[in-house]
């Protein structure tokens, strides 16, 4: 069908920065500005590093593709399946000349109005287990999910409930979802006054953790103590408020360090260090090397990664 006219300009833009050529898409539908789907678009690749805005579903039909999420390598062949968040660091090396795939770009706005528990226990699968090899039945149960999505959205302005049936099929994406995960997460249950604790803690290290990193900043915005909050991030997800406001750290350092654009120093003015040396003394501790180190070692890291089949 025709592409959409309407998309505005911001979204346009948003898009493009995330590689996708939406002027050489095939074909894409869309529920406002929360739900988006994308047919075999046209990718514009690009070494550096971006941060998506939207949860990215991504499912190869054909043909091949080779990134990375928060400098994890995966290789997209078909029937994989890839999902990233939007506190996640993204990086596309290359892209087949027959790469077909379905993307759907789901805003989180949308995702955290089902629940604080359905919306943690996705990120927490997705968060270690991004990527996934699907067999032909299990993908094509996916395409029968796309193909409904699709076919709900071409019908959106007879469908007085759009919203509510958008819900309903998230939720019963979450499911399938769940099953692939079954194995691993049996048994695993998280009470829901830990998820929403978990949930709000998240979303104010994505917005503040370039400025502020202690705990107790995050405590105070939820009008908590720093204490309970930290028992309650340590009981959902097996890491402690101090790590996580870290692993944010770390991973945008490491991105702005393979993007080959900023200084060291820059990049300690950018994550709010006080000094470069107190920023070195932080990365090497965490990552093993110091900065500088690490920058140098990429070149060897992207060699080594087209490597992998």
């Amino acid at each position: 069908m025709a592409h959409n006219e309407k998309l505005d300009q911001e979204r346009l833009e948003s898009l493009q920065m995330s590689n996708f050529d939406l002027s050489k898409t095939e074909w894409m539908e869309r529920f406002r500005d929360e739900i988006l789907i994308l047919h075999n678009p046209h990718f514009n690749v690009n070494w550096e590093p971006y941060r998506m805005k939207y949860i990215l579903v991504a499912l190869c039909h054909e043909g091949s593709g080779f990134g990375a999420v928060n400098l994890r390598s995966f290789r997209l062949r078909k029937n994989s399946l890839l999902i990233t968040l939007p506190s996640q660091i993204i990086q596309s090396y290359e892209v087949g000349a027959d790469f077909k795939g379905s993307f759907i770009l789901i805003s989180e706005h949308f995702f955290n109005r089902l629940g604080q528990g359905d919306a943690y226990l996705f990120y927490k699968h997705v968060e270690s287990h991004p990527f996934y090899q699907l067999d032909d039945g299990t993908a094509d149960v996916f395409r029968s999910y796309l193909d409904l999505l699709h076919k709900l959205l071409q019908i959106q302005q007879n469908t007085p409930n759009m919203e509510e049936a958008l819900h309903l099929l998230t939720r019963l994406f979450i499911l399938l979802i769940g099953g692939l995960l079954h194995a691993s997460s049996a048994g695993q249950e998280i009470q829901h006054r830990e998820n929403e604790v978990m949930m709000q803690f998240l979303q104010l290290v994505k917005n503040h953790y370039r400025e502020h990193h202690e705990v107790a900043f995050y405590a105070d915005k939820m009008n908590i103590s720093a204490k309970y909050m930290t028992t309650l991030v340590k009981k959902a997800s097996g890491k402690s408020a101090i790590q996580w406001i870290e692993d944010y750290l770390i991973l945008d350092a490491k991105a702005q360090l393979s993007s080959t654009v900023n200084t060291i120093q820059q990049i300690t003015f950018n994550l709010n260090f006080p000094s470069q040396s107190l920023f070195g003394r932080y990365f090497k501790r965490a990552v093993g090397m110091s900065p500088s180190e690490y920058r140098a070692s990429l070149r060897v890291y992207q060699i080594a990664s087209h490597k992998i089949q």
